[in-house]
């Protein structure tokens, strides 16, 4: 199921490279996909990272709440992919350099100005946890005189009627003071025989959106299935697989170094897999000594993959690439829409 996916997220992705991208664009320079508002002169920046397999494609599976989250608040949305890697400090520090260039790029396209233009970091799932060791870096970074601090003071104007910022005044200095806030959804921090559930969990969604009901070679797979996930386990427990940071020394970090002036947690109803409390707990314990804010929302709706939401319908395949990629859909938009106005109510929260 998952081999399935990558290969369909592919390939679409390759279709609408070709297409030209929509709304999306890609940055030659840096691979990320840019999207700007609609109707809207941008007046800061989303930098967002994706939960594992669908980070890779974040233009394709996370398309409809991230284009809600550029066209109601007014931002450019700079979603950087990443390859997956036991590294994970490998990989925040990649979607970080990606980040910075293309965010320059975009700055200069959309007519910002880089220096005063706010960045709000926005993750799913193993993209919550790349962006937490984002964050302690850049703290880490000033500390140690590699760069320049700011004095954290962003002025955000915002419009009566719609209740968002509309635009930036004031001035903002070195790579933390640009960092209006973060806003992580379903934070998931689990070792790598943990993370065996979350393929297992994934791959169930997926077969049951393509089956629709479990009939046939698919009843049989749904059967063997946590077999299959118990003997994955035990063979990365065997292998000793671990990822660097460990989950342990992921939250030391957070607790030590974490560096945001505005910080909300999104947990989900049916949400058995994110670890939104143990981050909660150490970021309290940072705000004590840090000018920053944590708080954190457990909404009434959704699981760990409602910040998905992608179909193969109303994409115009052509026939043949349908064919090889069938048809199915993960996620409800109605889920979509709901987590869009809640990023939108942070918006207007980091802004007052």
């Amino acid at each position: 199921a998952m081999v399935r996916l990558t290969t369909a997220l592919r390939r679409i992705d390759d279709a609408k490279s070709r297409d030209g991208g929509g709304a999306w664009r890609v940055c030659e320079a840096t691979g990320a996909r840019v999207r700007a508002p609609r109707a809207k002169t941008p007046w800061g920046c989303v930098h967002f990272v994706g939960g594992a397999v669908l980070g890779s494609f974040p233009d394709v599976a996370y398309d409809a709440w991230l284009s809600a989250c550029a066209d109601d608040v007014g931002l450019v949305v700079v979603a950087t992919p990443y390859e997956l890697d036991l590294d994970h400090e490998k990989c925040a520090m990649a979607v970080k350099k990606t980040y910075d260039e293309a965010r320059r790029l975009a700055c200069a396209k959309e007519g910002m100005d880089a220096s005063r233009a706010p960045t709000f970091r926005v993750g799913h799932s193993l993209g919550c946890k790349l962006l937490c060791l984002v964050a302690s870096a850049e703290d880490a970074n000033e500390r140690e005189g590699n760069g320049e601090a700011g004095d954290g003071t962003i002025d955000m104007d915002v419009d009566a009627t719609s209740g968002t910022a509309v635009a930036v005044s004031g001035t903002t200095r070195g790579g933390v003071g640009n960092v209006a806030g973060h806003f992580l959804v379903a934070f998931n921090n689990a070792d790598a025989t943990d993370s065996v559930k979350l393929v297992e969990k994934f791959a169930r969604e997926l077969l049951k959106k393509r089956a629709g009901a479990a009939s046939g070679a698919s009843e049989e797979f749904f059967k063997t299935l946590p077999n299959l996930a118990a003997f994955a386990e035990r063979a990365a427990k065997a292998a000793g697989l671990e990822f660097k940071p460990t989950p342990a020394q992921t939250l030391e970090r957070c607790r030590t170094r974490f560096a945001s002036k505005r910080v909300r947690l999104i947990k989900f109803k049916d949400d058995d897999l994110d670890q939104n409390d143990e981050l909660l707990e150490v970021l309290r314990e940072r705000m004590k000594v840090y000018p920053g804010r944590v708080d954190a929302r457990e909404l009434d709706f959704g699981n760990h993959l409602t910040p998905v939401y992608f179909s193969t319908d109303g994409l115009k395949l052509t026939p043949a690439l349908e064919k090889l990629v069938g048809q199915f859909a993960l996620g409800d938009a109605e889920g979509v829409r709901k987590l869009s106005a809640e990023f939108a109510a942070f918006i207007r929260d980091a802004s007052s």
